[in-house]
């Protein structure tokens, strides 16, 4: 009986192993709170169907430029959308999924040679950085002298 009671908690142990080795990526917590009047994306910023939209959160703004965050219905892609000030700015998006690796997307636009990457929380940016990239927001990563692109 006790080798029947041992053999059973191993394997119980052994399926929720991979579960924790998971936890370490916990995604982007700002997509998980409740929405403001600045999440909302400004006019003319048309994403993708498989976005959802009403998911954007204002993430940060750095130099008059809104960096945003959004995800897709079944939250299995993230997206990084970069708004310039303006009447008319010349926005850009990029989307990947949101699997365990750290680096969700970078996205870049060549009229302005703007770039931005989006990381999940608590991603080692050490080797971006390395690379010329600043973080400017726990999800957030540009290169370190806009319009200069990084890599």
């Amino acid at each position: 009986m006790s080798i029947r009671r041992i053999f059973s908690g191993a394997i119980c142990i052994g399926l929720l192993l991979p579960l924790g080795a998971c936890s370490s990526h916990t995604g982007i917590r700002a997509l998980e709170t409740q929405s403001t009047p600045a999440d909302v994306l400004p006019t003319g910023v048309e994403l993708d169907d498989t976005v959802d939209a009403e998911s954007s959160r204002l993430l940060t703004t750095h130099k008059q430029v809104r960096y945003f965050a959004a995800a897709s219905h079944d939250s299995s892609v993230g997206c990084i959308i970069v708004v310039p000030p303006g009447t008319d700015p010349q926005w850009f998006a990029g989307c990947g999924g949101m699997g365990a690796a750290d680096l969700i997307v970078t996205a870049s636009t060549m009229p302005s040679n703007m770039s931005a990457s989006l990381v999940r929380d608590n991603a080692d940016t050490r080797t971006l950085e390395s690379q010329g990239w600043t973080r400017i927001h726990e999800n957030i990563l540009i290169p370190s002298v806009q319009g200069e692109t990084v890599r």
